[in-house]
Order: structure tokens, then sequence, then C-alpha cells
């Protein structure tokens, strides 16, 4: 059985990551890049984030591949047992907590947005995203076995909705229009490839949970190549190309003026509700392992989360995408940095971990703390190298 387990191919682990890529996130990186770069620039950032954060993910997977292990287990060694725990643990926790507040957000503009248009109530946003969000944890905590079934009709329908909003789009726009394009703020290059590394940012520190199971190192790196890149650029694209044509970067506008709302809404609500309630399980479950309690308190853990997660969603967190987008590049490129390190540059990998590795924690913090410290958007891109750096350094020392 384990043998079959292990037998993933890269086109399998592909389709995971396409699947996890096609959300309204996504779009929302396109609409948001526009709004201060041209298109072909725009489109420049983001493959630059992507394939850097490709390139983590595919080291962090080699290594995953050769232990078998998941992500909290590879970081034992460089963060010791109960230190990977603390801080992977929490990093995954707090992100996919605040995403799942993001999606709700999205889903209940959506619901608000779209009741409005069929000349029904005025339904307050807060309240559409505590419903959808309530929705979608109790999807979480009682029916994740069906969730595999809504993503069979999620995904498909998203594709199919983004193409016909790209032909309706084209009937009355050219491409010319839209590579002509020049926004009126701007934004440094380097910001925006911070940008995009930080949306798929937590992917790539996790990407062992998933990667370690395949069939060959080939096939986890290729299967991480191909689902990420292609589908991550095109959404990006049709995002901007949405938002130049629409004249808005509200994603939920966007859909709401293509005509047939409350499908286009529909379709919208679902596959935010297929992401978001991995987000909200995969949170449970980090908070469940953080705090030591076991599997059967999961459940009650992923409600807890939830609460949390549905009063970011009220609040309305999606105003401060960027800020939250920002947090995350911070928080969690860094880590990947000292997993590198340990694996490939000071090859000091153990599977006898200790319990607390200071090294590790004071490496990351230091990562962490240029990115702070930096005002230059460089820091994007440094905080991972800062901490590979001081890993190795601290090692050599010790030794």
């Amino acid at each position: 059985m384990e043998h079959n387990k292990n037998n993933i191919k890269w086109y399998s682990l592909a389709s995971i990551w396409f699947g996890g890529i096609v959300s309204v996130p996504a779009l929302l990186i396109g609409s948001t890049l526009i709004a201060s770069l041209s298109f072909q620039v725009s489109l420049l950032v983001g493959f630059i984030g992507f394939c850097f954060v490709v390139l983590y993910m595919s080291l962090i997977s080699i290594a995953a591949v050769e232990h078998r292990q998941n992500t909290v287990i590879l970081a034992s060694s460089s963060f010791g047992e109960q230190g990977a725990k603390l801080l992977v643990g929490f990093v995954i926790g707090l992100s996919t907590l605040g995403w799942f507040g993001i999606q709700s957000n999205i889903a209940g503009a959506s619901f608000s947005n779209i009741i409005t248009e069929m000349n029904g109530p005025d339904i307050p946003m807060w309240i559409s995203s505590v419903f959808w969000g309530v929705v979608m944890v109790l999807t979480a905590v009682f029916g994740f076995k069906y969730l595999k079934w809504l993503n069979y009709i999620a995904v498909p329908s998203m594709v199919v909705l983004l193409v016909y909003g790209l032909v309706i789009t084209f009937k009355e726009h050219s491409f010319n229009e839209i590579l002509k394009f020049e926004p009126i703020t701007r934004m440094p290059l380097l910001q925006g490839i911070g940008f995009t590394i930080g949306f798929i940012a937590v992917g790539g520190v996790i990407s062992a949970d998933y990667n370690r199971f395949a069939a060959t190192k080939k096939d986890a790196v290729l299967g991480s190549i191909m689902g990420i890149i292609p589908s991550a650029m095109c959404l990006l694209a049709i995002g901007a190309i949405l938002a130049v044509t629409q004249g808005t970067y509200d994603i939920v506008e966007i859909f709401s003026s293509l005509g047939y709302p409350f499908l286009a809404m529909s379709i919208l609500i679902l596959a935010t509700w297929t992401t978001n309630v991995v987000n909200i399980y995969s949170s449970g479950l980090a908070f469940t392992n953080l705090l030591n309690f076991n599997e059967t308190s999961r459940s009650k853990v992923t409600l807890c989360a939830g609460l949390v997660g549905i009063t970011l969603g009220a609040i309305g967190i999606l105003n401060y995408f960027l800020n939250f987008i920002t947090i995350l590049t911070i928080a969690i490129t860094p880590i990947a940095g000292v997993l590198i390190s340990d694996y490939f540059i000071s090859k000091s990998y153990s599977e006898n971990p200790v319990n607390i590795n200071w090294v590790g924690l004071a490496s990351w913090a230091s990562g962490v703390a240029l990115m702070v410290i930096v005002s230059s958007p460089v820091k994007n891109i440094l905080g991972i190298f800062m901490s590979a750096l001081v890993y190795y350094l601290l090692k050599k020392i010790i030794k």
C-alpha cells in the first residue's frame, strides 16, 4: 500500500496544484498589479515571483521525496521538534486562517452584490460574509469527504466562467487596448514581485505535505512547475484583462458586470467555497498539532479557528489584501531559506532532531528582521537568502 501511495506521477500532482490556484485570489493578484503596472510588466513581475516560489518549492520537494516526510517533520531538523511544530504550525495556521477570512469576504461581497443586482433586498456585506463563512466552516467540520465532488463541479465551472468573461470582453475591446493601458499610480517592480511571491508563499513551504508522495524527485519538481506557473500566469493575465476592460479592480464588481449575475456569482461562491474549506481545515489541523491536542479535538479547534476567520471576513479583511500578502511574504519565505540551507548548503539534516534548535529559529528571525527593517522592495527576495546564510554561518561556528 505504502509503495503505491508513493507513486504519484507529475501530472497528478500538477492537477492538485492547478485546482488550488484556480481561485478568486489568483484573479485578484492580476487586478491588483494592473492598478499600478502595465499589462506586460504585470506578466513579467508575476512570472518572476511565481518562478521564485517554484524554485524553493522544488528544493523542499526534493528533500521531501528523499525522506518521504511532511513539512513539519522536515523542518524538525532545522528548527527542532517542538520548534518546527510551534513556528511552522503557527505560521501555516495563521496564514490559512487569513486566507479563509479573505475568501469568506469575497463570497459575502459576491452574494450581497448579486441580490442587489436582482432587485432584491440590500443585505449588508458583513452579514453575507458571516453567513458564507459559517457554511464553509460547517463543511470543513462535517462534510469534508464531499469536498471532492464540489471540486469536480467548481474548478471546471470557474474555467468556463473565465473563458466566457474573456469572450464577452473581446467582443467589445481589442487586445491592443490592453497592451496600451497605462496606470495612473506606479508600484516598484520588486514590490510587485514580492506581492506575487506572497500569494503562493504558503504553498511553496507546505509543498512537502503533497509532493512527498511523488514517484520520483523529477515528478515532484515537474508537478510543481506545470501545476503552478501556467495556471497562475493565466489567472493573473485574466484578472488584469478584466480589470482594464471593465474599468474596475473589484473582482466581484467585474463579474457582476458580465451579464448573468446570478450564474457568475454562483460559480464564484462555489469556487471560493472549495478552496476555503481546505483553508480552514488546514488551519484547524495546524492549530491542533500546535496545541498538542489529539485527533478527536480537531473539529472543535477547526470551529474555533473558523469563528476567528468569520470575524475577519465580517470586518472586511479583503480591504487589507495587499498588507496581508506582504505579511505572508515576510513570515514565510525565511522558513524556506532555513530548510534549504539545512538540507543542501550546510548538509546538516538529521532524522533525530533536538527539541528546539535555536540556530534555525535565530536564522528565521534574522530573515524576518531584515524584511521588516529594510524599506527597499528588494527585501522581498533578500529575506530567504538572509535566513539561509545566517543558518549556514551559525552551523559553521557551532561546529
